[in-house]
């Protein structure tokens, strides 16, 4: 009897242990142990082979430092922009938003706002917080009352010249009109220098930067409105100038890629080329010394201001909804201290980029920025007005399509006007 009391009770004792065992195991796979930090997985397209990748890598490292135990944020890159912006949204369709992310924000593009997979930031927008934006950032981003992205970067893209090849056509001062700008090709061609670099494949960025100007200058910053027709006689006229200047470019402009256009300039085979703070990474010391910055250039009887630029659209931060209140909670931290005074301090200086958070260098840290990114930030600072580039407000079908429509006015498959004709149909 005592031998079978024992068995009971040692059965007993083990089925309690089992009990809690299976207890252990049912919690939550996504639960912590009270000593473990959270883990954000942070996407980028910044690979650390450019100097933005790298000072991300820095600001995260600092900001893991200060966190140690408490937060940890890894970043999972994917260069190919394009690519990686899909991926995001394919993410988004599963209703498995990624923790952290950026994007270029399309106003003709609200699919990720509509998802309802987004954090909404606006409960944690206190005046401090909200005071480092400027209100009409934070409003563009608003939308059914909800903030669920964070302003981050809006660059001007600018014109770089090389100053040295100028000299040598004779040209001193950067083009002021579109006619003179032309009239420095000639001379420069005249030279046996290549006058600009420009592209088709992928996004065609380089030759839609030209577009934009072109048809800026033309037509006002309107020109690209919601609603408004792009079939007008300014919009055509910017075609054909465009066609016109391939016939400045390198051998290779049509099929090539941002990185065959952006090295012909930095290796100075080009004299000119419309880009953002982002390329000044790729350009040696060297050369930096010979680069000058410049806004776009006007048009007779054209409706843009001078010194007017074009500026790359919002490159927001957004998050996906998280089901723990602590790891939201540690996101908004976490991008609080990227749009910090510091933050975005680090991202400035050494990432070369410009940010939508408010920043005040001094005379020493523009110096330290260097002889490119001080021009840059100069003409960016005193634009008298700005346009967002085209392939970034157009509706998504128009966009696609922007590239193999240069690439067949090119060919010759139709003329300027069949071009902008059918970049409007796609639009409509």
């Amino acid at each position: 009897m005592v031998i079978k009391r024992s068995r009971v009770l040692l059965l007993a004792l083990l089925t309690v242990l089992l009990a809690g065992c299976s207890a252990n195991l049912q919690k939550e796979p996504n639960s912590k142990q009270a000593d473990e930090p959270i883990e954000i997985k942070m996407l980028s397209s910044w690979s650390t082979d450019t100097e933005r990748g790298r000072a991300l890598h820095l600001l995260v490292n600092k900001y893991n430092e200060a966190r140690a135990g408490k937060v940890k944020i890894s970043i999972d890159i994917n260069p190919d922009w394009p690519n990686y912006q899909e991926k995001v949204k394919t993410m988004i369709a599963a209703k498995q938003p990624p923790d952290l992310f950026n994007y270029n924000f399309n106003p003709n593009d609200l699919s990720r706002q509509n998802s309802g997979q987004l954090l909404d930031f606006s409960p944690y927008m206190d005046e401090q917080w909200r005071s480092r934006f400027k209100p009409e950032d934070i409003e563009a981003l608003t939308f059914n009352g909800e903030l669920t992205s964070i302003p981050y970067e809006k660059a001007g893209v600018l014109f770089y010249y090389n100053k040295k090849l100028f000299a040598e056509a004779g040209i001193q001062t950067f083009p002021q009109t579109w006619d003179e700008f032309f009239a420095a090709c000639a001379k420069l061609k005249k030279k046996g220098i290549i006058p600009i670099s420009l592209m088709t494949a992928d996004d065609s960025w380089h030759s839609t930067n030209a577009l934009t100007y072109l048809a800026a200058a033309a037509d006002g910053m309107d020109v690209f409105k919601a609603g408004v027709s792009l079939d007008t006689p300014g919009m055509v006229a910017a075609a054909e100038k465009l066609k016109q200047l391939f016939s400045y470019s390198t051998d290779d402009a049509i099929g090539a890629n941002y990185s065959i256009s952006s090295n012909h300039f930095a290796l100075g085979n080009t004299a000119m080329i419309i880009d953002g703070p982002w390329l000044i990474g790729s350009l040696d010391d060297e050369l930096q010394k010979n680069i000058g910055i410049s806004a776009g250039p006007l048009v007779h009887q054209g409706h843009a201001q001078k010194g007017f630029i074009v500026t790359d659209t919002y490159t927001p931060w957004s998050a996906g909804k998280q089901a723990s209140k602590e790891k939201e909670q540690a996101i908004v931290d976490f991008m609080k201290y990227m749009t910090s005074d510091d933050g975005v301090r680090l991202m400035t200086l050494e990432g070369r980029i410009l940010l939508s958070a408010e920043l005040s260098l001094s005379e020493e840290e523009l110096k330290k920025a260097g002889p490119v990114l001080s021009q840059f930030i100069d003409v960016s600072g005193s634009a008298p007005e700005s346009i967002i580039q085209i392939s970034r407000v157009l509706k998504p079908a128009a966009i696609s399509k922007l590239p193999s429509l240069i690439e067949g006015m090119m060919f010759e498959q139709y003329d300027p006007a069949g071009m902008v004709r059918r970049m409007n149909e796609a639009n409509q």
